[in-house]
């Protein structure tokens, strides 16, 4: 995951066009997501065609990520040191946005590998005040186990589920509404899995595991039946690639043909899957293939 720090500072998120639409006679708001990770990287690696699609579709795509990934394993030699690993991470973070088409990250300004310690209410106020401020219709975020039992990205679940309901509730966070931030209604809550299919694809027949803290902890495929919404990403593998490359100090230099330019050959990349966990709207029948689905 990498692009170079020079690299970075001289690019800029490229201006997203306006989009409203109309839902019956009222003049709705433009189509806003808003997805709240851990780590620089976890944006690329799982919902990186997600991202992509909807910048492309003129959607505002807003970022929040926990921590700049300070306790990260520096792959690359030279690229980074422990000491200036933050730094380096957040640009990498930043060169990622960019190729994604998104907006730049909204830093929570936590520490790497901290985050079930930190005052959990305190980091609730913090994703709703951004919610409030944002105003999206769709939040994404890590679905209940954190992919693989990451406890950073289970904490930041907690605190994006608990944020969907507290968000639109005036009396939660009142001094927020003081100063200007006035409730909202998320429309539509989503948790990204992995389904079994793609873990398979991911690790073939060796244990479905992610070392951390030098023990292996076990990769969660969803089953097939448990996904409600497969958003196609074929259109944006090269797109999710380039944002994956930009993260150098944790992947090393991927840009040469190689084992990660042949996931996208396979078929299991060629969708990024979701359970749908909260929503104002009906339950949807059969499986959606767009997030915004109900919404326009």
């Amino acid at each position: 995951m990498a692009a170079g720090g020079a690299a970075v500072a001289a690019l800029s998120a490229p201006a997203i066009e306006v989009v409203e639409y109309d839902e019956g006679m009222n003049k709705m708001e433009k189509l806003t997501l808003m997805a709240v990770l851990a780590h620089p990287d976890d944006e690329s690696f799982g919902i990186g065609g997600t991202l992509a699609k909807y910048a492309a579709e003129g959607c505002a795509v807003h970022l929040v990520t926990a921590t700049r990934g300070e306790a990260g394993q520096i792959v690359a030699p030279g690229v980074a040191t422990s000491a200036n690993l933050p730094q380096i991470r957040e640009q990498e973070l930043r060169c990622a946005c960019v190729a994604l088409g998104i907006h730049p990250p909204h830093f929570l300004d936590y520490v790497d590998g901290q985050l079930p310690v930190v005052h959990q209410g305190q980091a609730v106020g913090k994703v709703v005040r951004l919610i409030r401020q944002l105003r999206p219709q769709v939040l994404v975020t890590f679905d209940p186990q954190g992919a693989y039992g990451h406890y950073d990205h289970i904490a930041v679940h907690r605190w994006a589920t608990i944020a969907y309901d507290l968000a639109a509730k005036g009396d939660c966070f009142p001094e927020q509404t003081s100063e200007g931030c006035t409730p909202h209604q998320v429309s539509k809550l989503y948790y990204h899995v992995s389904t079994e299919e793609q873990v398979r694809g991911i690790f073939g027949d060796e244990p479905a595991a992610v070392m951390m803290d030098g023990v292996p902890f076990s990769f969660v495929g969803v089953p097939q039946e448990d996904v409600t919404t497969l958003i196609d990403i074929r259109a944006y593998a090269e797109t999710k690639m380039r944002a994956v490359a930009c993260h150098v100090s944790q992947v090393g230099d991927v840009s040469n043909e190689g084992p990660m330019a042949d996931i996208r050959e396979q078929a299991w990349a060629n969708y990024e899957a979701y359970v749908l966990a909260g929503s104002v709207l009906p339950k949807p029948a059969g499986v959606e293939h767009d997030l915004f689905a109900g919404l326009r």
